[in-house]
């Protein structure tokens, strides 16, 4: 008994070795969460500590390869930005403060 013969070909493109993308993209902004749509002007944010000694974050126009790369965050617009900015900047200061209260 063989496969259909579309079957093959979606076992292939959905295999470990060469996942397909999801082509879904969903908000990360806090109480957002809204799927985008093809005409949508989103944006990409990430944080990195790979060209600073410290985390810096990145924000950047929809790029589908950027997308696409684990830890990249999906953004809808600039609210949704810039609560996620006023997050990140929170999670600084709050390891900055925990560090001077242990002493580190």
């Amino acid at each position: 008994m063989g496969f259909p013969q579309g079957a093959s070909i979606a076992m292939k493109l959905t295999s470990i070795r060469n996942p397909v993308p999801n082509p879904f993209y969903r908000c990360a902004g806090p109480n957002c969460g809204i799927l985008k749509q093809s005409s949508d002007r989103w944006w990409l944010m990430w944080a990195s500590r790979e060209h600073f000694d410290h985390t810096a974050l990145y924000l950047c126009a929809w790029d589908e390869d950027i997308a696409n790369r684990e830890g990249t965050l999906h953004v809808c617009g600039e609210l949704c930005a810039q609560k996620l900015q006023s997050q990140f900047m929170g999670n600084i200061r709050e390891g900055q403060l925990r560090r001077v209260g242990t002493g580190r």
